[in-house]
């Protein structure tokens, strides 16, 4: 089991219902958790992860201890007991 501190923002902390929590579960990938996630708060999370079937929204940044996860190993990102995991919207301004 990995516990990790869960933050998230905007609407995945909507769907959520939560800013931070805590979060165990079976596995040690980002993979593993956003399967945890899904399970744990429903069809409204799957929705906002994949709305489209993909492995993970183009409009969701995900983050390790502030690093985002494509510029480590995507989905198969390592995930250890303590890290903290942020899921957050993209957003941009002008």
């Amino acid at each position: 089991m990995t516990k990790v501190l869960f933050r998230t923002f905007g609407p995945p902390a909507r769907v959520a219902k939560v800013h931070q929590a805590e979060v165990t579960f079976d596995g040690f990938t980002v993979r593993e958790f956003l399967a945890e996630l899904e399970r744990k708060y429903g069809e409204g999370m799957s929705k906002l992860l994949h709305p489209r079937g993909e492995a993970l929204s183009e409009l969701i940044y995900l983050l390790i201890n502030g690093k985002n996860i494509f510029h480590m190993s995507g989905l198969d990102t390592p995930v250890k007991d303590g890290d903290v995991i942020s899921l957050l919207p993209v957003t941009a301004g002008g």
